[in-house]
């Protein structure tokens, strides 16, 4: 079995594959001040809630937009698991071709977000992840990452605009019922549900006539993206699990397999 580690800003994903099937997807969040053994402790509590043991794994491949956490996530692993993880970046990328910048200037989620969706879909392809931040990837028609798009994400806009203006609320990430806001709430909701599918819309459209390509497959993947794909005009497929997906094709490029 693998266990295959997305350390994000907000959330850190866990998920088993077995057979090339993902069997397990854990959560915890990402705390910037917890130590390898804090860690580790709660790595050994998802293990045994999910029936397993640290013996069961045979490899850990780990990407991690937090840098201060990659090494002490990857100790809490050696502690736990006994085994050193597959680090995501320059070294092991799942050949990865990139176009326009060195790939060690690649974040290792963009790797790993770019390398699933290499070994699932069509090319072009559009990847937009909408977590902490909202990005938009581009692969071309031969596979090469071509460049991206980084936005605010939806809860960072949503902070900001209520710490911001002393009138305006904090809010949940909800989908309200029309675009016309007819209260404080759902007009912030509607600026933030509709708002950025209207941005992804326009960016979509404005990536493929760059590209020239009209066909051009549009994956959608992160934490936002299931509420927002609803009120694209668009077309976009929702993959959620896009990034592990990607993650255990880099362990296996690594293995050789």
């Amino acid at each position: 079995m693998i266990l295959a580690i997305d350390i994000g800003n907000t959330n850190i994903t866990l998920g088993g594959y077995k057979n090339e099937q993902l069997v397990f997807i854990s959560r915890m969040y990402t705390s910037r001040n917890k130590t390898a053994e804090e860690y580790a402790t709660g790595l050994l509590d998802l293990i045994n809630f999910n029936n397993l043991s640290p013996e069961a794994f045979d490899g850990i491949v780990l990407s991690s937009v937090v840098p201060q956490l990659t090494e002490v996530f990857s100790r809490a692993v050696s502690l736990t698991i006994k085994k050193n993880p597959i680090i995501v970046g320059e070294q092991h990328h799942g050949g990865l071709k990139v176009d326009v910048l060195p790939i060690s200037q690649l974040g290792a989620d963009l790797i790993a977000g770019c390398v699933g969706a290499l070994s699932k879909y069509p090319t072009p392809c559009i990847v937009a992840d909408l977590g902490t931040a909202t990005k938009l990837l581009v692969l071309d028609k031969s596979g090469y990452f071509t460049g991206c798009i980084i936005a605010p994400g939806v809860k960072i806009s949503l902070d900001a605009l209520a710490s911001s203006a002393a009138l305006l609320p904090s809010i949940s990430f909800t989908k309200p019922d029309k675009v016309i806001g007819t209260n404080t709430v759902e007009c912030m909701q509607s600026g933030s549900v509709y708002g950025t599918a209207a941005m992804l819309d326009g960016l979509i459209r404005r990536i493929k006539n760059e590209l020239g390509e009209d066909n051009v497959t549009v994956v959608a993947t992160g934490g936002y993206s299931k509420g927002i794909i609803p009120c694209c005009e668009e077309e976009l497929i929702f993959d959620e699990n896009l990034v592990l997906d990607g993650l255990r094709e880099i362990y296996n490029e690594a293995q050789g397999k």
